[in-house]
């Protein structure tokens, strides 16, 4: 891929139009990058209305914000995904509730333009079982672990993403797949999915 094919250089002139006002072209950024917001807060929340209706208030915000945004050097999903953590820690803030993970929800398919899902886990069952694992992390655990293997963001774009620095992200991302392994082995529940799920995150790292 050129420097010319890639997705921050084709966004660019994009965002410059709706920058300027131009709905059309902030309607091409939206179905550009709509199924992966919506994936992920489709994995932060437990409601599939819930996880629609905050990814259309994610775009009413990046489109509200627009007029100041700038690159710093980041994709333009990575301030979506900025703005999309930022909605889901108000929601439950406003809601008192806590974080869950509903698998139902997220649907991983052979068109996922992220990392492939399928490198990760390889049936349905691993899915559901990673997606129940991960439910049992803390919060920015689970976050870093979705927004590295599930949504394939760069530990760049991550670090932008979490308002964190890459070297710092790295160390989460460590210690996130350190937990992840812990919770996989030590219960019976996860059986021979948890020991498969477990030899396939030997490649993370």
């Amino acid at each position: 891929m050129t420097e010319a094919d890639t997705p921050k250089s084709q966004d660019a002139p994009l965002i410059e139009r709706a920058k300027a006002g131009d709905v059309e072209a902030f309607g091409e950024l939206y179905e550009r990058y709509a199924t992966d917001i919506f994936r992920f807060l489709a994995s932060q929340m437990g409601s599939h209305l819930d996880a629609e209706d905050l990814t259309e208030e994610v775009f009413m915000r990046a489109w509200r914000y627009l007029p100041k945004y700038k690159d710093q050097g980041y994709p333009f999903s990575a301030y979506l995904y900025r703005i999309a953590r930022n909605a889901v820690a108000e929601f439950y803030r406003n809601a008192k509730k806590t974080t869950s993970v509903s698998v139902e929800n997220v649907v991983l398919t052979d068109e996922d333009k992220t990392s492939d899902p399928k490198q990760i886990v390889s049936t349905a069952q691993e899915h559901e079982a990673l997606y129940e694992a991960l439910s049992e992390l803390r919060e920015d655990y689970r976050q870093v672990l979705i927004l590295r293997f599930i949504n394939g963001l760069s530990p760049s774009e991550v670090a932008e993403s979490m308002g964190k620095t890459e070297g710092a992200v790295r160390v989460l991302q460590h210690r996130a797949l350190k937990a992840l392994r812990k919770v996989l082995k030590d219960s019976p529940k996860f059986g021979l999915l948890g020991v498969t799920i477990l030899t396939l995150l030997r490649f993370l790292g």
